[in-house]
């Protein structure tokens, strides 16, 4: 498995000073989330190219309950583009077949199966395999012909509707790295268009037709949509933190501090779905929810109302804020669509 984890510039300024795959969303950071339902999906081990802040990355998984099976690749070029990360990782790499997918990916359970497999029984091999979504709305669009060969990716191709989106979860046969080389050499930054590249050669790429949900977490709306997904799927299971589910409410009498740390001082209301982590404070007669995900060490000072957003470690939200739809980062505030 090849995770290429980028800087993510369309997520700038939040990601000038925090890795992107690092950021934390219902208790657990983005790439750990992945790596643990690719574990779940057979996955046995992992390459992590990282170019931006590569250093952080390395010393969050120093003891990772997964530590042996991952190994992390440093890219100096991460600048030349995701292509490059690919590239730099897969020189690590000696299998013959592998999984690529983007680190700040969220994936349900049995997409990357079932890419795997379909893959795997291909007679002959085909180079590569693509997990497209075919009501998807965001992604990579895909074309393909009624057989499933793929025509294109990112542009249209004449004579062939788009087929659906992708995530770029793919699994490929090894010969797919000449065509990255030959597109990073030819001033290409994208794998979209190395895989270009091997269509236009003739080589069979084929769409796997899946199901469930994805997110490409390339900006603050879809992390936002991800946490608010999260919050209402799912229950999250992190020692000493306070979870509120979809229609229930946490109305706080006199201030409460847990052993965890969670302060909630008096006349706090907490709507669900709302998550909140180990070490947070809630002021006096805040309201929280729904849809709030308080990251651990968070604190949000009295007579605010925060709604459908998302906290970061350690995130300050200042009195009588009034605050939706928003990511914080220390006193810094990133909404969407902004």
């Amino acid at each position: 498995m090849i995770l290429a984890a980028g800087k993510g510039e369309r997520m700038s300024p939040l990601t000038n000073v925090i890795q992107k795959a690092l950021i934390s969303c219902v208790g657990m950071t983005l790439i750990d989330r992945l790596v643990s339902v690719l574990r779940a999906e057979g996955i046995e081990s992992f390459t992590i190219g990282v170019g931006w802040k590569g250093t952080e990355m390395e010393r969050h998984f120093d003891n990772h309950p997964e530590r042996d099976r991952i190994d992390v690749v440093h890219v100096p070029e991460y600048e030349r583009g995701p292509l490059q990360t690919l590239v730099t990782s897969l020189d690590a790499v000696r299998d013959e077949r592998f999984i690529v997918c983007p680190a700040d990916l969220f994936v349900e359970g049995g997409i990357v199966s079932l890419t795997m497999s379909e893959h795997a029984i291909n007679n002959p091999p085909r180079t590569a395999s693509i997990a497209v979504d075919k009501s998807g709305k965001t992604g990579t669009p895909v074309y393909a012909k009624d057989t499933g060969l793929v025509t294109g990716l990112g542009r249209a191709v004449q004579d062939c509707s788009e087929s659906g989106r992708s995530a770029m979860v793919l699994a490929v046969n090894r010969r797919f790295i000449s065509y990255c080389r030959e597109a990073l050499g030819s001033g290409e930054r994208r794998v979209v268009d190395a895989l270009n590249l091997a269509i236009s050669k003739g080589e069979d790429i084929r769409q796997v037709d899946v199901t469930g949900r994805w997110f490409d977490v390339d900006d603050v709306e879809s992390l936002l949509e991800v946490s608010e997904y999260l919050l209402r799927v799912s229950t999250p299971e992190i020692d000493g933190s306070i979870f509120v589910p979809v229609g229930d409410t946490m109305d706080i009498g006199e201030t409460i501090t847990l052993p965890s740390g969670i302060v909630l001082e008096s006349g706090v209301q907490i709507i669900g779905p709302s998550f909140i982590a180990p070490g947070c404070t809630v002021g006096s007669h805040c309201v929280i929810g729904p849809g709030v995900s308080l990251e651990m060490k968070a604190m949000v000072k009295p007579n605010s109302n925060v709604r459908e957003s998302l906290l970061l470690g350690g995130a300050q939200v200042r009195k009588g804020t009034n605050l939706t739809g928003s990511v914080v980062h220390g006193s810094d505030v990133f909404q969407k669509g902004l």
